[in-house]
């Protein structure tokens, strides 16, 4: 007997812990007013409404319910109804704001059940009119586009539009000033832009839902789109380089006239057909591109090896001229590339350095002859030779120097400082006096009489020397149109008996 009773006992304290072990794991049921994203409440005071399926914990599901517009959170009074949760603004809906039910933590039901939620539907107020929609637009998305296609965008509505809302709802990156033009009723918005657009460039549009109708309503569904401007392939490119002259007023013979008839280089004459002759002293270098060039990445497009440092004038749409600070350096060869960044008005780039050379067409300036006063004449002379001449009455020697080019007489400055830079010193013996200039007289443009005073005439056994020297390179003497000599010159005078 008690046996049976302690079996039944235990079976009993068995199916009791067996019981205890399940857990009531059914979700929570709900639904909402309003129902889905973007639904409308009909009424100025209409509630957002939860309805449960069960008896609900009410204190945990007022914490976790929100209701908020874009200025925060809304205040009113929460009413209990059963198992129906009504929330009441404290002021009423305003036609076309968005406002949101948000639901978001731990609801408990009364029986101990728990269920997480997160939840935002985003929900209008108080328009019976239906929601606007995108029905075309145009270009269609991700079309190929020229950079001058204007409008640059077109949108056509279901019905007329409030143009601010939907102004400040487009999201295009345009390059310039957004001009709109509503059109047909405010049912047709087209975008335009004051600058062409970037070639070979991806734009992407899209309006939000913030667009609203004429009546508040809001769009029904987000509508975006892309475009690229890919339809421009003619790249800008090199036409022609040729050297240019500071002009006197007319038209040269080899003046290059354009598909408009009219010379594109301006007041500057060209001096040649290319640059195979070479640029000369005061010279620029003409550029006639294919296209209209962008001015500023122009004047950045140049570079020379070696160094020719200058500026760059913008002569018409298609040409410029590269105008040097100095003059190139006699018969030097320089490489001129025009960078592949360049690019055209509409800011497509010419992509490959376009590239050439040229040779300055500046002869170095050299000695024709030499002749003394009362000695004899050297032709072509060179670099240590030696000249004989007699002293004149009065220790005065004289030089007359016949040059291979001319100078420019009317640079006086220029004239007067290369008599300077000429000296004649005594040389052999060591005792002999200094001597000083005495007088310089330019024959023509290209003869130089100069005379000085204090020569000594050498005597029976014991000849006079003296050095008479010219500065080269840039920083000597020159002809004031680009010319110089290659390097020092040094003759030696012999002073007769």
């Amino acid at each position: 007997m008690f046996r049976k009773l302690h079996k039944k006992l235990y079976l009993l304290i068995l199916i009791l812990l067996v019981s205890c072990g399940f857990a009531d794991l059914r979700p929570i049921g709900f639904s909402t007013v309003p129902a889905e994203p973007y639904a409308l409440l009909p009424e100025p005071n209409s509630p957002v409404v939860l309805r449960f399926d069960t008896a609900m914990d009410k204190l945990s599901v007022e914490n976790a319910v929100q209701v908020y517009s874009p200025t925060g959170t809304l205040e009113g009074r929460v009413i209990w109804d059963g198992n129906v949760y009504q929330f009441h603004s404290a002021a009423y809906w305003q036609p076309g704001i968005r406002y949101s039910l948000r639901i978001a933590g731990t609801i408990r039901a009364a029986d101990g059940r728990d269920m997480l939620v997160s939840r935002d539907i985003p929900f209008y107020a108080i328009i019976p009119a239906p929601l606007p929609y995108v029905v075309s637009y145009f270009p269609p998305d991700t079309a190929s586009r020229w950079i001058h296609d204007d409008p640059v965008l077109e949108v056509k509505f279901s019905h007329p539009m409030d143009r601010r809302s939907v102004e400040e709802a487009l999201r295009l990156e345009l390059g310039g000033e957004k001009i709109f033009q509503w059109l047909h009723d405010d049912t047709l918005l087209t975008i335009s832009s004051k600058r062409p657009l970037n070639p070979w460039t991806s734009y992407r549009w899209s309006i939000s839902e913030r667009a609203l109708s004429r009546v508040g309503a809001p769009l029904a569904k987000e509508v975006s789109g892309r475009f690229i401007t890919d339809l421009d392939r003619d790249f800008i490119s090199v036409v022609r380089v040729l050297p240019l002259m500071p002009p006197p007023p007319y038209q040269s013979e080899l003046g290059y006239q354009n598909g408009s008839g009219i010379p594109p280089w301006g007041d500057w004459v060209p001096s040649a057909l290319s640059l195979d002759q070479g640029l000369g002293s005061g010279h620029g270098i003409g550029v006639l591109f294919s296209k209209p060039v962008d001015a500023d990445s122009l004047r950045r497009a140049f570079s020379f090896s070696p160094s020719l440092p200058g500026r760059v004038e913008i002569l018409s749409p298609l040409s410029a001229v590269y105008i040097p600070t100095r003059d190139p350096d006699p018969e030097q060869i320089y490489n001129m590339r025009i960078s592949g960044s360049l690019s055209d008005r509409d800011g497509l780039r010419m992509g490959t350095e376009f590239s050439t050379t040229l040779k300055a067409d500046i002869p170095y300036l050299t000695i024709s002859s030499i002749t003394a006063g009362h000695g004899e004449e050297l032709h072509a002379p060179r670099s240590g030779d030696i000249l004989a001449l007699q002293v004149s009455t009065g220790n005065v020697v004289r030089l007359f120097i016949h040059f291979a080019l001319p100078f420019d007489l009317n640079q006086t400055a220029v004239l007067e400082q290369n008599v300077f830079n000429m000296s004649l010193r005594p040389f052999f013996p060591g005792t002999l006096p200094p001597v000083g200039l005495r007088s310089a007289s330019w024959y023509g443009s290209d003869r130089l009489l100069i005379e000085w005073d204090g020569p000594l005439p050498g005597v029976p056994g014991g000849p006079h020397y003296y050095r008479f020297s010219i500065p080269g390179g840039p920083g000597g003497i020159h002809n004031g149109r680009g010319s110089y000599m290659e390097e020092d010159f040094v003759l030696f005078l012999e002073a007769l008996p």
